[in-house]
């Protein structure tokens, strides 16, 4: 048997083909796959290009493989991509069960290794994806970088642009949150940061997010300001996992797994602390990522061809191969 796992994203577009054993058949990287900024033929030339170079490297046709999962950004986002992306993936694939899910589900399938539970990533934006025993799936957060993704890398920075105004403004009392945006900023005059707003991130949910390391040094200065917005950023999170859980049907009394991934978890401690203290308050049991998206991809495309067992093995392959 042969899988197709493809994690695609904004940024990139992560494929990778292996046998059952977990004997990896190619693994590669393209630009990123989304719809909304590609357009119909964008995205059928891009993903036909990737296709055909992982099908070459194996040495394989399209026929050949087993099932393919592809988690791709965007899916069910934008309208009618429910219905064009299996016609566009049909004809780069003739003759493979395909399945099409939204990027936040091959997350999940890699870092609860395709088992019950819930994942949270908040990098630049923050979404949750759980599934339980039954197989019920529920999807929480995920919205806007600009309006919504609440615990993300793009919401603590908004939370530290607020923070900079009003304490720029005499509003609250200035602190190492002024004085690490300034300094970060190259700030002569504070109004010059309006500037930079409308004319700069406004156009680039990077640098948005980008600020979020500034609120980070402030956190580490011991600022009260900035600590308390990632004690705030730790809860958002958690509301995420109790929509899911409210909706889907995890055995009572006992604790759902919970794994987590994205940039704002490289702040360390001063997220890891408050969200600890949330996760264990909610009676959520903290998991580590097991596997990466696109082993998760992976995972997802053999369900239901191979047991638990089988799939933890050649995963476990396949990731030594990575």
């Amino acid at each position: 048997m042969i899988f197709l796992g493809c994690d695609g994203g904004s940024t990139k577009t992560e494929w990778l083909l292996a046998d059952e054993t977990g004997r990896v058949l190619s693994h590669r990287t393209f630009a990123g796959c989304n719809y909304a900024f590609l357009g119909e033929e964008g995205f059928r030339d891009l993903m036909a290009s990737s296709v055909q170079a992982l099908l070459d490297d194996g040495k394989i046709t399209a026929d050949q493989v087993t099932s393919a999962m592809l988690s791709l950004t965007v899916y069910g986002e934008v309208p009618g991509t429910e219905e064009s992306f299996p016609r566009i993936l049909g004809e780069i694939l003739p003759g493979c069960p395909i399945q099409i899910a939204n990027d936040s589900v091959a997350g999940w399938g890699g870092s609860l290794a395709g088992r019950p539970g819930i994942n949270i990533v908040a990098g630049t934006g923050s979404v949750a994806y759980g599934e339980d025993q039954a197989g019920n799936a529920c999807r929480v957060g995920g919205w806007s970088l600009f309006f919504a993704d609440e615990g993300s890398c793009s919401w603590v920075a908004r939370q530290l642009i607020t923070e900079f105004v009003k304490q720029a403004d005499g509003r609250h009392p200035r602190s190492a949150v002024y004085e690490e945006l300034r300094r970060e900023m190259g700030l002569t005059h504070d109004l010059y940061f309006s500037g930079y707003l409308q004319t700069e991130i406004r156009q680039n949910s990077a640098l948005l997010a980008k600020l979020q390391l500034v609120a980070l040094r402030a956190a580490q200065q011991g600022d009260p300001a900035a600590q308390d917005i990632y004690r705030r950023a730790a809860e958002e999170l958690t509301e995420t996992a109790d929509a899911i859980r409210r909706q889907l049907d995890f055995p009572a009394g006992e604790p759902v797994p919970v794994s987590y991934s994205g940039g704002l978890f490289r702040a360390g401690e001063t997220i890891m602390v408050p969200f600890r203290a949330c996760m264990e308050r909610a009676g959520y049991t903290l998991v580590q990522p097991k596997y990466s998206p696109v082993l998760g991809a992976l995972i997802l495309a053999a369900r239901g061809h191979l047991s638990l067992a089988e799939s933890d093995a050649m995963a476990d392959r396949a990731a030594a191969q990575l």
